[in-house]
């Protein structure tokens, strides 16, 4: 996960039918990511805003809220839904985004967060859980359970190119504290301390 070329950006938003500008939603659509409420809130402002909404990743469980929502949007027509992403696809698609949307109710840590910011796209994400700890200064955290927060933030990320720009550097930055090889160092840190 990084910045990618301009030309694969472009043949992801391709090949998945989507707008210029939208907000970005990826992983299985169950009740836990809240994700009802993204629709409403983005609802709410996207009369003022140039970035459709996307809600891409595999049907889970439990989506009849999220369908309600969607059903019951003014603006539901700007709402894509393009299924699975092939991994392939994703870091392009993450480019493409304006902002990352991840305001879920529960994380055990928030992988794709990180992948996000690799890719040098601003996040909105919960100020629950263990993504304040993943993500520190770097996102907009919200309120998971308040649409108006949600809406609020993707209203700034849309306008403020100074929020912006500051989001995907402290993004790149904070990404970088992430790796597979510190994560086996301190998985291995804690195995010797358990054997002891």
């Amino acid at each position: 996960f990084s910045p990618q070329p301009q030309e694969l950006i472009d043949a992801a938003r391709a090949r998945y039918s989507l707008p210029e500008r939208f907000f970005l939603y990826v992983g299985t659509l169950e009740p836990r990511k809240n994700l009802s409420r993204v629709v409403r809130a983005w609802d709410r402002v996207a009369a003022e805003l140039p970035e459709d909404l996307v809600i891409a990743g595999r049907v889970g469980w439990k989506t009849e809220e999220l369908d309600e929502a969607i059903a019951m949007a003014e603006h539901r027509g700007r709402i894509h839904r393009p299924g699975f992403i092939d991994a392939t696809d994703l870091p392009a698609l993450l480019c493409a985004a304006r902002a990352f949307v991840w305001p879920s109710l529960y994380e055990g840590f928030g992988l794709p967060v990180i992948e996000a910011m690799a890719c040098g796209t601003p996040v909105i994400t919960s100020d629950t859980t263990s993504l304040p700890e993943v993500t520190g200064d770097a996102a907009l955290l919200v309120d998971p359970c308040d649409e108006d927060a949600i809406a609020d933030a993707m209203t700034r990320l849309s306008s403020d190119e100074a929020l912006h720009r500051k989001l995907v550097e402290a993004g790149r930055q904070r990404a970088r504290k992430f790796t597979w090889h510190r994560c086996a160092e301190e998985t291995l840190v804690v195995y010797r301390h358990v054997s002891d």
